[in-house]
């Protein structure tokens, strides 16, 4: 029995030593492609933009209150912004590339510790689904935070908050 798990252990490390095996949050996944991956510790420029060793990346799916907008005297474009750093802290944030925007900024789905951030960022009332970035993948998290009034839908907003982007 020793003997198998031995081989067993052996099997896993010479996999990962390939490149055919990676961990995400203490779970073993399939290796994607790494050029594609983003890894470490990041900084938070905004409530949809993070940046991780000097690379500058857009949260993808979701939108957050864009730079002087407030409600209700609240800076929502700050708070937005210190909700996503609280809920990362110092944490590795793990990011899977799905290409650039018009600023050359790498476009991600990230997690921490097994969390989506857009469901985290969403859910929690800081930002809101772009069904035509996310295919609806926060729709249920924001009809659940517009419901509990969480965030941006507890302040009495203008309606100019979100710009004259489309969110259909």
């Amino acid at each position: 029995m020793r003997q198998k798990h031995a081989s067993i252990f052996s099997m896993i490390l010479l996999l990962a030593a390939c490149g055919q095996l990676n961990t995400d949050a203490g779970r073993t996944v399939p290796a994607g492609d790494p050029s594609d991956r983003i890894a470490g510790v990041a900084s938070v420029i905004d409530g949809d933009t993070i940046e991780i060793h000097g690379q500058p990346i857009r949260l993808s799916g979701f939108d957050s209150p864009e730079r002087g907008k407030t409600c209700a005297g609240t800076n929502v474009y700050q708070r937005a912004a210190l909700y996503l750093s609280d809920q990362i802290g110092t944490r590795t944030v793990t990011c899977n590339s799905t290409g650039k925007d018009s600023y050359d900024r790498a476009v991600a789905t990230c997690r921490v510790s097994g969390a989506d951030l857009g469901d985290l960022m969403v859910g929690g009332g800081w930002a809101r689904d772009w069904p035509k970035y996310s295919q609806g993948a926060y729709a249920d998290a924001e009809v659940r935070a517009r419901a509990a009034r969480k965030g941006v839908w507890n302040l009495e907003c203008p309606d100019d908050l979100w710009g004259n982007r489309k969110y259909d």
